[in-house]
């Protein structure tokens, strides 16, 4: 059927809608198209709809051909769009397999996403990490696939790697594309892939990590070698690659043989350390125990060493410890254990100083730290006892504590831990030894700081433990909430002073506040009930309402009756933004008179910068009236709109 009579009347009646109705009686070929469409008409109902409408509007009164005119192209219209195909000359091919997946996903979805993979600027990551929280199946598609792993050589290093983490966790999936085109001799993103493709499959990469090895150059070939750790197998060529390697590809050969078990690689180590004691790093991922008894003679003897010197440690005798130290963690062969029990016996130890002008922890720190991080990423049984044992044979004063609290922590029922170490807290100056009591105090909150509830994972993770969501099995008694707030000295957790609350208004509140924030579970009512108020008065007292107001928020508090009190306090003024924020959080669990209050308190207190009042002063009461009269509580673009 030929429709172009149909697309030809549609082309005059647009041409007449913009030239005006009083021309139409001299539109010759307006007529001419409708006598085109007679045998249209004769072959369709709705063709012959068209047809009469035609007649119809050619013979109206000039006051009816404005509206029969726009009644009659709306219905050509809708019958030339159910006429509109697609397609694309040429045969049909099946998509290439392992190129992703076919996803009902429209281009509209995904090109904001594309756009940020294939671009460069600012912001992108922020576009791909959300759009992989909220749609990872997107990841997945054959248009957005290869673009994320030729992300693997963005210019942008943190967007490759971000890349590189979101390939590891798609598996499997990725692995035809990644494996496709590989050029051992590439660059950067060559070698992204190599480590991507080892961290998907595992021992399993051998035969493909081996194909490449001959070929493979620079950055391509170390991690091409470093994959090769993952199978027990590899131990002979890995053992030969450490004799023919240099440089990176060497440190790659080291990493991977530190995976490796068995007396060839326990005999290659033993003479690897003494003669290149900064290959202990790559220890550090070996938890066998000779790996443990090496470490622990190891630095034995660089402690042996510093102290049988002047004492003061240099910059480069500081990086030869922290190697060790870093070695040292989650190690508990016997050799390692009585390593602590000879390092927490010396009295020498205290007196290594750093030389003037370097700023790190002293000595006797860097150990405690390192014994405290093992607990948190490998808390096992022997580092536990040993911990408590060098606490107790200390005296049971500040010098263990620590450690010792976070072992209980692990290992003990929740009430037995809070019997036994509370007092640490002091809810009373002590009347003598103020001092050592304030240092027990301290140690004992900077156990309680290490612990963080994760409401995600629904349990509690270690600030030190690298291991993504990785829940502890312990649990916190209750009355250790009521103490901390009755706490007599509030100070910080590990020593400074100041941390960033988690909720992006870039205010610091003290440590102590963030570890009671820290441990509380929101679930929990009964502890929800007694830090609400304590934060409500935190809020006033510092004058930081926007972080605290989502802290108290987040634990089913409101802060009504406090935000104004709080905003008068702060002295620099605060952002419009930000208060627009924690008022669209609290609009999802509070009542709307409670949101009124909220922005009355602000419109009442001031307490923004200067240049945010003028929009605050329309936007208040804009809002109130809008949340009056039952509507939602509106988009910062509406609050924009009414700037003056």
């Amino acid at each position: 059927m030929d429709m172009k009579p149909l697309y030809d009347v549609k082309e005059r009646l647009e041409h007449a809608a913009i030239a005006g109705t009083g021309l139409l009686g001299e539109d010759f070929r307006l007529r001419r198209s409708a006598e085109a469409m007679a045998p249209l008409a004769a072959a369709s109902p709705v063709f012959a709809k068209i047809s009469a409408g035609l007649e119809g509007l050619l013979a109206a009164p000039a006051e009816e051909r404005g509206r029969r005119l726009l009644s009659l192209l709306a219905l050509v219209d809708a019958v030339a769009y159910t006429q509109g195909t697609t397609g694309l000359a040429g045969e049909l091919t099946p998509l290439e397999s392992g190129g992703g997946t076919y996803c009902q996903i429209s281009y509209g979805q995904i090109q904001p996403l594309l756009t940020a993979l294939t671009t460069t600027g600012g912001g992108r990551m922020e576009v791909v990490s959300s759009a992989y929280e909220n749609h990872p199946e997107f990841f997945r598609d054959y248009r957005v696939l290869p673009a994320v792993i030729a992300g693997l050589g963005d210019s942008y290093g943190e967007m490759a790697e971000q890349n590189a983490k979101i390939l590891k966790e798609i598996g499997s999936d990725a692995l035809p594309l990644l494996k496709r085109g590989f050029d051992g001799a590439g660059k950067r993103d060559m070698a992204r892939r190599a480590e991507v493709i080892a961290a998907i499959e595992g021992a399993e990469a051998t035969p493909w990590l081996l194909s490449v090895l001959p070929e493979s150059k620079k950055d391509v070939r170390a991690a091409v070698i470093e994959g090769l750790g993952a199978n027990a197998e590899n131990t002979a060529l890995l053992l030969d690659l450490t004799k023919s390697e240099r440089g990176k590809c060497r440190e790659a050969a080291l990493s991977a043989l530190a995976l490796q078990d068995g007396e060839a690689v326990k005999a290659f180590w033993t003479e690897e350390l003494p003669k290149r004691g900064e290959s202990v790093s790559f220890l550090a991922k070996s938890q066998t125990s000779w790996a443990s008894d090496l470490v622990a003679e190891g630095f034995k003897a660089c402690l042996e060493r510093l102290l049988a010197g002047d004492r003061v440690i240099t910059a480069e005798q500081n990086e030869e410890l922290r190697r060790w130290s870093d070695a040292a963690v989650g190690k508990d062969s016997p050799a390692m254990l009585d390593f602590w029990r000879w390092a927490s016996r010396s009295q020498d130890i205290a007196k290594l100083k750093l030389k003037a002008g370097m700023r790190h922890m002293a000595i006797e720190d860097v150990l405690h730290y390192c014994l405290t991080r093992g607990l948190c990423c490998r808390g096992t049984p022997s580092l536990c006892n040993l911990c408590i044992e060098l606490w107790e044979s200390s005296g049971r004063g500040a010098a263990h504590l620590t450690h010792a609290l976070f072992a209980a922590i692990l290992t003990w029922p929740a009430e037995e831990v809070y019997d036994q170490f509370s007092g640490y807290i002091r809810t009373k100056k002590p009347l003598a030894g103020a001092e050592e009591a304030r240092r027990a105090h301290k140690a004992a909150l900077k156990a309680l700081w290490i612990l963080r509830w994760n409401p995600e994972a629904g349990g509690y993770c270690s600030y030190y433990d690298d291991r993504s969501n990785h829940v502890l099995d312990v649990t916190i008694d209750r009355r250790w909430f009521s103490r901390l707030i009755e706490a007599v000295w509030k100070v910080p957790g590990d020593g400074r002073e100041q941390q960033y609350m988690p909720y992006n208004g870039g205010e610091t509140v003290g440590e102590f506040d963030m570890t009671l924030i820290n441990l509380a579970n929101p679930a929990d009512q009964t502890v929800c009930a007694l830090i609400v108020p304590y934060l409500r008065e935190r809020m006033v007292e510092t004058g930081k309402w926007s972080g605290f107001s989502f802290a108290i928020l987040q634990f089913h508090g409101s802060p009504v009756g406090a935000l104004g009190r709080s905003m008068k306090n702060n002295r620099k003024g605060g952002y419009l933004y930000h208060l627009w924020r924690m008022l669209q959080e609290a609009s999802k669990v509070l009542p709307k008179e409670e949101l009124i209050a909220l922005l009355q308190e602000a419109d009442e207190a001031g307490g923004l910068r200067a240049e945010d009042i003028p929009l605050s002063k329309a936007a208040f009461p804009y809002t109130i009236a809008i949340l009056e009269e039952g509507r939602p509580f509106p988009d910062w673009s509406e609050w924009w709109s009414l700037r003056p």
